[in-house]
């Protein structure tokens, strides 16, 4: 299973392993949500999704996560998987 992540980023944090497993258990949870379930601070979830997303401020996004504003509350950011988080999952899924 590490061997799938290594091939996005051989220095792929196991805290955002974390968060990327959170997501795809739960498409749509909020930020909030994920950072409490994960244990992780706000500002931490911040650029952790960043870099999950497209938004990373340095280095290179992985495009795992799309960020997108809730209908009904635009404070609030809701987290689905991209199509190549999607691929990601399933070839995760192939290795259990």
């Amino acid at each position: 299973m590490l061997q799938e992540l290594v091939k996005i980023d051989p220095e792929f944090p196991l805290q955002w392993v974390c968060v990327f497993l959170e997501i795809s258990m739960d498409e749509g949870c909020s930020l909030k949500d994920v950072a409490e379930k994960t244990g992780i601070s706000m500002s931490v979830m911040s650029r952790t999704i960043g870099a999950l997303s497209n938004y990373r401020r340095m280095g290179k996004p992985y495009g795992l996560v799309l960020v997108k504003m809730a209908k009904d509350d635009r404070r609030r950011k809701e987290l689905y998987l991209s199509a190549r988080g999607k691929k990601l999952v399933e070839s995760l899924k192939k290795k259990i």
